[in-house]
């Protein structure tokens, strides 16, 4: 009945409240897109003026073509961004739900088993803390993503999908494992454990019993922050023009190219925004605004599960 109450006072959070409704309204009008207009994206290339002539080629700026302009093959950006919602979300939702598994599994091993192993462990994990995540995804994968269709060794869009989704969770394993594991580990130091283990309860007990009712909202707001943390992994590597599923380049003309990302996620208009931010910076700043208003979603869930699960145990110390 606590949880149920919990999971009221949760949904009746301010914070929480407008960040869930924010990404349900986001991820609502992409599936209706996809759905009832079959992802069909717009296309400006002209502008006419009112006897048919053509009086402005591409791309278009926000005030030429409301409300957020067209990138460099004429497409709204605005229906590239409602298009591109529900693979983006999507995406990062997959992999922080991979990590956040795998590193609990292996956390409640380092926590509880492998406990005297800790000051190895911890000495070995901490050195991935200095590794750059993003310019390791890159080193892994940009022979997969980069590999043309039509080579002899080409890979399939499934193929890099599943390799891609094995690197982005794999990187975070160490850290993840190691920060789950500590808190695991600080649990089982607490005063109630100590006197459940006195009254002769077993292992498997305090785990059930004790240490998952802590340690299930933890994951949930470890999941959340997984979430932000992937969705600026994929804008970093969206840099590198290394997308999700891997990477189209179509050549506009001699000079230029375009990369379009084939899982239609938002990371390829950061690439492609970022080489025209001298002069047609709305190509970039549409997408990076969107990005901020996800993740700033997110860190209000974030916030309000905080203060709901975890507000009394802060001040009790626990």
């Amino acid at each position: 009945m606590d949880k149920a109450n919990r999971l009221k006072k949760l949904f009746k959070h301010p914070l929480f409240l407008c960040g869930f409704l924010f990404l349900m309204s986001l991820i609502t009008a992409s599936l209706i897109h996809g759905i009832f207009f079959h992802g069909q994206i717009p296309v400006t290339t002209f502008l006419k003026d009112s006897q048919g002539k053509i009086s402005a080629s591409g791309p278009f700026n926000s005030l030429e073509v409301p409300p957020l302009g067209t990138d460099e093959m004429g497409r709204h950006i605005f229906f590239l961004l409602i298009q591109g919602a529900k693979y983006t979300i999507g995406i990062a939702v997959i992999v922080a739900a991979l990590r956040v598994v795998i590193s609990a599994l292996f956390g409640f091993l380092f926590g509880d088993f492998l406990s005297k192993l800790k000051p190895y462990i911890s000495g070995l994990v901490n050195g991935f803390y200095y590794i750059p995540i993003a310019l390791l995804c890159y080193v892994l994968l940009v022979d997969v993503i980069f590999t043309p269709h039509d080579a002899a060794e080409a890979y399939s869009f499934m193929q890099k999908v599943v390799f891609e989704l094995i690197i982005l969770t794999g990187v975070a394993i160490p850290t993840t494992s190691l920060l789950i594991g500590n808190q695991i580990n600080h649990i089982y130091k607490a005063e109630f454990i100590t006197t459940a283990k006195t009254l002769g309860g077993s292992r498997l007990h305090l785990l059930r019993k004790h240490v998952l009712p802590h340690m299930i909202p933890r994951l949930f707001i470890q999941f959340t922050q997984e979430i932000v943390q992937v969705l600026i992994l994929l804008i970093h590597l969206g840099f590198f023009h290394v997308l999700f599923g891997g990477t189209n380049e179509q050549e506009l003309d001699e000079t230029q190219s375009a990369y379009i990302s084939l899982s239609s996620e938002w990371s390829g208009m950061v690439g492609n925004g970022f080489e025209h931010l001298n002069g047609w910076s709305w190509m970039f700043f549409g997408v990076v605004i969107s990005f901020t208003f996800v993740i700033l979603a997110l860190n209000l869930m974030t916030k309000g599960i905080e203060d709901i699960f975890l507000g009394d145990r802060h001040r009790k110390n626990i």
